[in-house]
């Protein structure tokens, strides 16, 4: 690839943005510097500085205390992420829209569990012994627990 002039503050201002974008979009690090490189024919490791640098934009933000409250950071974090799913489907990217839906659920609380973990007492391994039908009916009964025929 050819040397190419120095870019303006503003330009690489923009192409950081563009960084933060595909990462927002799910992209990793590697995938988001193959499109830099593609889109601002770039080398490696330009495309590389451009993404540690949106990522350092992140931590800086996260670092500084702006006075901003949790509510008001969670509006700006679902504006970017409608932001992201408004354009995965102005370019038909199912997998993107599917991922930003995802972080929109994740920032709502909403998000199903997928993991369920079942202990016994005090964090231990569950304990269990063999019953007769009678002392499982028994055991039933007293926890007011109602059990409906199956069809």
């Amino acid at each position: 690839m050819p040397a190419t002039p120095k870019k303006s503050p503003v330009e690489v201002q923009h192409r950081i943005d563009v960084a933060e974008q595909l990462l927002l979009q799910g992209l990793n690090r590697r995938q988001a510097e193959k499109v830099l490189r593609d889109q601002f024919e770039v080398h490696r490791r330009t495309a590389a500085r451009y993404v540690s640098a949106a990522y350092t934009r992140w931590r800086e933000a996260a670092d500084q205390e702006d006075g901003r409250t949790v509510q008001e950071r969670r509006k700006e974090h679902e504006w970017m992420i409608r932001r992201t799913l408004a354009k995965a489907a102005k370019e038909n990217r199912l997998d993107l829209q599917l991922k930003a839906v995802g972080m929109l659920m994740r920032l709502y609380g909403t998000e199903q569990s997928t993991k369920v973990e079942v202990t016994g007492k005090d964090g231990g391994p569950m304990m269990y012994a063999k019953m007769s039908e009678d002392e499982l009916k028994r055991l039933l009964v007293d926890a007011e627990v109602t059990i409906e025929a199956l069809p």
